[in-house]
């Protein structure tokens, strides 16, 4: 994929200055079912700080449609979509992190086994954390019941419940027509592990919808050079009016993560 023309500076596009950067490497672990908007975080969270100076390392574990490859150059992947492969993969991150302290985020597919599995195997959580490791683990919820069962599967027994919690409540997947609010508040928010999780520690925060979304897929742009305007190197830009939505939403996400900021990459 040729790389798309970077920006050169936040503009207003993105709210000012980050908060100290943490020396110490962190681990971002994406987790929630298919179709939850793990990719579209991911992207959002790489493109910002790499926009403010801070590198990271894109880790595209999905085994049936690896996205993060397409739009990141230097993403890495695992040889193979078998068991074996994968779990000698993550070990390999793991091990690189720690000998390398490059921040990295890993993005599993959806319901996929393997990282619960590492995680209890290895008491991937403590370990990490007693060798200095902030694993941040970002839940990517939307209005279903189901996905408060994810929740739990890897809430239960503090198998991944990192003290750096975030629970995303994704807007994007509210079916058009009903609100946000109601369509979360009657579902997820309803069950005990939600409650349970929040009173632990973890910080709620709520991604907004990006409408046009699917006209960045396949660009190549960052959000970033979408919002500026900018044209692909393969294609033509998005027009001003997708550019300004691009440009507001980039705004609201800054707004809406502002609790959670000393835990992003």
């Amino acid at each position: 994929m040729t790389k798309a023309k970077t920006a050169t500076r936040l503009d207003e596009a993105v709210a000012a200055p980050s908060p100290t950067v943490d020396v110490r490497p962190k681990l971002f672990l994406l987790l929630g079912r298919g179709s939850r908007g793990k990719t579209l975080l991911a992207r959002w969270m790489i493109d910002r700080a790499a926009n403010a100076g801070r590198p990271v390392i894109p880790a595209d574990g999905d085994r049936t449609n690896q996205t993060l490859v397409r739009f990141f150059p230097g993403a890495v992947s695992p040889p193979s979509a078998d068991d074996a492969d994968v779990r000698g993969w993550v070990a390999g991150l793991v091990e690189g992190l720690l000998t390398g302290g490059h921040d990295t985020l890993l993005d599993l597919g959806g319901g996929d086994l393997i990282l619960k599995g590492v995680a209890r195997d290895m008491d991937l959580l403590p370990w990490l954390m007693g060798l200095g490791v902030e694993v941040v683990v970002v839940h990517l919820l939307g209005p279903s019941i189901d996905d408060a069962t994810y929740l739990q599967s890897v809430e239960e027994g503090g198998l991944l419940a990192s003290p750096a919690t975030i629970l995303v409540l994704n807007e994007g997947v509210v079916p058009v027509g009903r609100s946000a609010h109601a369509a979360f508040s009657e579902t997820i928010q309803t069950q005990p592990v939600f409650g349970a999780t929040v009173a632990r520690g973890a910080r709620l925060v709520a991604m907004p919808r990006l409408e046009p979304a699917p006209d960045l897929e396949g660009t190549g742009l960052t959000f970033l050079s979408a919002a500026q305007g900018h044209a692909p190197a393969e294609g033509r830009p998005l027009g001003p009016w997708k550019a300004q939505q691009v440009a507001i939403w980039l705004r609201r996400m800054e707004a809406n993560f502002a609790s959670v900021l000393e835990w992003l990459p």
